[in-house]
């Protein structure tokens, strides 16, 4: 009776066991496969510039003064984004013009979400058109959101310690 006991106690434990490893590898993989892009606000600039950054040609090509240590920035922008859900794109006015002298990544907000986020925008550069981010399900409509505009340092590549938010409006069709 003794080594019956012992049988399903073995059998049981065994059992458990296996349960634990099956539920750990299913999460492991579910895990895999739902990872979504997520986007953070690197301390160091991306390597990749934006693939739709376009080259500005901009007059004025001296550089604001800054203190040491610090950055100055010019920006062009358009408070009004329009994205396109067919092609998946957000069309947009943003420019980091010649005389700044800091490069940028710019993120499109809605609430608290990352919609769309650019690569490095360098001096001289801007963009029309940004691809919005794969894992992001927006529904028709007006919304009201931020660009917010990461700044890293155009020589070493460090990020800034200031970054700009600014109020957007946002219609999707």
């Amino acid at each position: 009776m003794i080594d019956l006991l012992k049988k399903y106690k073995v059998r049981i434990i065994i059992s458990v066991a296996t349960l634990v490893s099956v539920v750990a590898i299913t999460i492991t993989i579910m895990t895999l496969i739902n990872n979504e892009k997520t986007v953070i606000s690197p301390d160091f600039a991306p390597i990749e510039k934006e693939t739709y950054a376009e080259v500005l040609n901009d007059e004025e090509t001296s550089k604001l003064e800054q203190q040491e240590g610090g950055g100055a920035v010019s920006l062009t922008y358009s408070k009004e984004v329009t994205v396109n859900l067919n092609d998946r794109t957000a069309e947009l006015l943003f420019q980091n013009p010649a005389k700044s002298n800091q490069n940028m990544v710019l993120q499109i907000m809605i609430k608290d979400t990352v919609v769309a986020q650019s690569g490095l925008i360098e001096p001289d550069y801007g963009i029309k058109k940004l691809a919005l981010l794969e894992n992001v399900d927006l529904q028709k409509g007006e919304y009201e959101g931020n660009f917010n505009v990461l700044y890293y340092d155009a020589k070493t590549g460090e990020k800034a310690i200031v970054n700009t938010s600014i109020p957007i409006s946002i219609v999707v069709k």
